[in-house]
């Protein structure tokens, strides 16, 4: 994805764009740019809103390409400088950066002429940069146009020219209105899953529910001027109940996403039925469908992958939500008050603390920002702002906690386990799921000597089979407890221990275990396949093991091809590399190269990997040659997966 970004200069005080609207707009900007993750980020470099969106986009990562009038001092007198030493600052700063790029356009003066073929420059640069398909199966690139207007205005109007010039075009405009505060913002609450999830109505594991939040939900209710606003209800407080109910009564506009039919998204979804008549607005993705009592309601539908929204994908889906949002202003759409229409709106006590509820909420934004924003930095000063803030402890833990939890999404392990240990420690009774779970992960990924190390593991062990006593039957448990056996078992067999064994048939019995809790997850299953095989042909296993990696091999398959794998799809296509890849090995007159179909998988994963990813699945490899797999077969599949560029890799 492109995106193309014009709008509004500073008006002072007052006007379009008043000086009290900057805050609320760099933050929008930030939220939208960096969940739509374009490749790159095109526009010109005045004072307001070009800076602010360079400035986003850089933010996020993003390379910007910034076009202005042939001299660049002289466009910078005339468009920067003339609304004061803060912008110019701001233009300084901005382009020395490494990713930022200034791009004169020849001829173009800095005056009404020269400013509308910058406007022009713009758009042709943006369209010349897209990618065109190379394979017949591929999508094409999508360009997106941010636009800060209030609409057209009197006279030139380059923000609004640009952006009817690119709907002219086909390409989606998404607009944010430059006046707005963000007190002055309707609320729009939005009730889905969060992170990734279970899928009950595929039986797929790895549903990543965030794509659908950054890609699709926040730029069209940013597009209509809303303020998005969401509650992880895992957080599961008495005091995070309490503004959750407060904010599904009272919120401008209610949205629910009923992708993996999530029960808590479905019993917010019927309170706010009860409690309001309109300004309900649901929507799922097209493989949903909906529990009966829904049948008669209207329900946007929208296509993504498990894993991924894809550019085409992303636009698609806004444009229709788009076209929803504004059909939520006319009309009752809650099919309780369809059946009793003389009903009274429900009036809540006030809230007890409004200035609590305001400081809570805002603390949820700014979280959600710089988990977006992948700010480790920032995720950090928030927690020790809510530390020094006087919250109740009840409320400063549960933000501590969705700190902790984005630091550890993030890969930042250590600072996360830091967060979250004094937390998981408190949590006596195990009532903490998630947070469970992810403190165990810190664990995992705990670095030390190889004696501390296994320490670490082993208290991951014994923790999360105490959650899995309190709450059985969680693949997504098991699977932690296979990694932290294998994990285990590599530590005790370099370090030539006795009992390694132990952690071996430990780390099998884990992954046989998350298998039948969730035999669509292919997860554990493709780690016991791996480990059983190990087992069989280089410690004691014997012809039992080879036989039950034999009878694995079709099961794990099944949980992969279930579904099309697409070509950026990275894990599936490292699954079925493996699958190739232990095939062969457990074939008796196996030839001493690697099989193709494991290469070919290992190219296609590599492409749409990242550092983490990388990482991951080298580290297998790796111990596969280690407890003794031939490297004739094994070396070519590593030479197929780059090593991560530094700093690149959890």
């Amino acid at each position: 994805m492109i995106i193309v970004f014009t709008g509004r200069r500073p008006s002072g005080p007052d006007g379009v764009f008043p000086d009290a609207a900057v805050d609320w707009l760099e933050e929008r900007l930030k939220l939208l740019i960096a969940g739509l993750r374009p490749r790159l980020a095109v526009g010109s470099a005045a004072a307001g809103t070009d800076l602010l969106a360079a400035g986003a986009a850089l933010r996020a990562g993003i390379p910007v390409e910034l076009l202005v009038t042939e001299d660049p001092e002289e466009f910078v007198g005339a468009s920067v400088a003339d609304k004061g030493p803060q912008w110019e600052e701001r233009f300084r700063t901005l382009t020395t950066q490494a990713k930022a790029a200034l791009i004169p356009v020849p001829g173009a003066k800095a005056d009404d002429d020269g400013f509308r073929a910058v406007n022009q420059a713009i758009l042709s640069h943006a369209r010349d940069s897209l990618r065109h398909p190379v394979e017949a199966a591929d999508e094409p690139e999508e360009l997106v146009v941010v636009a800060v207007t209030e609409g057209r205005r009197e006279g030139e109007d380059h923000t609004e020219s640009l952006a009817r010039s690119a709907e002219a075009l086909g390409h989606l405009v998404l607009r944010l209105t430059p006046t707005q505060s963000q007190s002055e913002a309707p609320t729009a609450f939005v009730a889905m899953p969060y992170g990734v999830k279970a899928d009950s109505t595929r039986e797929l594991k790895r549903f990543e529910a965030d794509e659908s939040w950054h890609r699709v939900v926040v730029p069209a209710l940013l597009d209509s001027g809303y303020r998005p606003i969401r509650t992880d209800l895992e957080a599961g407080l008495k005091s995070i109940d309490a503004r959750m109910l407060h904010s599904i009564n009272t919120a401008d506009l209610f949205v629910a996403d009923l992708a993996t039919l999530n029960p808590n998204v479905l019993w917010e979804l019927g309170v706010r039925h009860a409690w309001r008549p309109h300004a309900t607005l649901l929507m799922a993705p097209n493989w949903v469908t909906p529990p009966f009592d829904l049948g008669h309601s209207t329900i946007q539908r929208y296509e993504r992958g498990m894993k991924k929204v894809s550019d085409r994908q992303a636009v698609t889906a806004i444009r229709k939500l788009k076209a929803a949002l504004n059909a939520t202003r006319r009309g009752d759409d809650s099919p309780v008050w369809a059946v009793f229409p003389a009903l009274e709106p429900v009036q809540l006590p006030p809230d007890a603390d409004v200035e609590l509820f305001s400081r809570l909420t805002r603390y949820s934004e700014e979280i959600t920002l710089a988990a977006a924003l992948r700010d480790a930095g920032k995720l950090l000063d928030l927690a020790d702002q809510v530390r020094a803030d006087g919250l109740p402890d009840s409320n400063c833990r549960d933000q501590l906690e969705q700190i902790g939890l984005a630091l550890v999404t993030l890969g930042d392990f250590d600072e996360g386990r830091r967060l979250l240990e004094p937390l998981a420690a408190a949590d006596v009774s195990f009532g903490r799921i998630r947070m469970q779970q992810r403190y165990a992960l810190t664990l995992i990924h705990r670095a030390g000597t190889p004696v501390e190390r296994l320490e670490y593991l082993k208290e991951a062990e014994r923790r999360l089979l105490l959650l899995d006593d309190r709450h059985p039957g969680s693949s997504e448990t098991w699977g932690l407890l296979g990694s932290a056996a294998k994990r285990a078992f590599e530590l005790a067999f370099r370090l030539e221990e006795k009992n390694a064994s132990a952690h071996l048939n430990r780390a099998i019995e884990a992954y046989r275990k998350g298998m039948e809790a969730d035999p669509g997850d292919y997860y554990p299953g493709i780690n016991a396949l791996a480990l059983v095989r190990v087992r069989g042909q280089h410690f004691d296993g014997g012809q039992d093991d080879v036989t039950l990696a034999e009878s694995l091999l079709p099961v794990v398959r099944f949980a992969v091809e279930r579904r099309p794998v697409g070509p950026n799809d990275t894990w599936e296509h490292a699954t079925l590399a493996e699958l190739a890849l232990h095939q062969h090995l457990l074939d008796k007159g196996m030839a001493p190269v690697p099989p193709v179909e494991a290469l070919r998988h290992y190219t296609f994963a590599a492409h749409s990997a990242d550092g983490a990813e990388l990482t991951s699945m080298r580290r297998q490899l790796e111990f596969l040659l280690a407890v003794g797999d031939p490297p004739e077969v094994l070396g070519p599949l590593l030479a197929a997966l780059p090593a991560p560029a530094e700093g690149n890799a959890l």
